[in-house]
């Protein structure tokens, strides 16, 4: 198979979510990354961090997309990758946050109410959800434009975790 069916994408995603680069290679392999740069990113980030076969190669191809394609999010990822390819730190901090979800708290309009974004945990709390107490939270900016693309609505969630000194990472039970 050369292209992205369900299946597929529902395989990249759930690699992306577990943070099983493994995995995440192997649905990458024989399809084109152009329609997941986003996802392809993150997946060939953790096979460069765990040195698997193919991940070097595969990763500097998909930088050279997002340098080319510079959708929201783009830059960031890159600088993610690059940062991987040359064995330092991204100097963002790791929360695992979904970032489908802070697309959506993005997307709500400002009569939805404020959504927040859980420091300690990740979790994207609706304004009707109680925040607990004590806890650390930053409110999500409503107000982008919705209906987008997955791959612009996962770059413009991954854009604004970046300029909150965030980068996303597996969420684990």
């Amino acid at each position: 198979m050369t292209g992205w069916d369900e299946d597929a994408l529902a395989e990249l995603r759930a690699a992306v979510a577990r943070g099983d680069a493994r995995a995440g290679l192997a649905a990458l392999a024989g399809r084109p990354l152009g329609p997941v740069l986003q996802y392809a990113g993150d997946v060939l980030a953790a096979a460069v961090a765990g040195t698997l076969d193919g991940a070097e190669a595969a990763a500097r191809e998909c930088l050279e997309r997002l340098d080319a394609r510079g959708l929201p999010g783009d830059a960031e990822l890159a600088a993610e990758l690059a940062a991987a390819l040359d064995g330092r730190p991204s100097g963002l901090e790791v929360l695992p946050a979904d970032l489908g979800a802070v697309a959506e708290a993005l997307e709500a309009g400002p009569a939805d109410g404020l959504w927040l974004l859980d420091l300690d945990r990740g979790d994207v709390l609706a304004p009707d959800e109680p925040s607990g107490e004590g806890g650390r939270h930053v409110p999500i900016p409503p107000g982008a434009p919705a209906g987008s693309p997955e791959e612009e609505r996962r770059g413009r969630a991954r854009r604004w975790l970046a300029g909150q000194g965030l980068r996303p990472g597996p969420r684990v039970l």
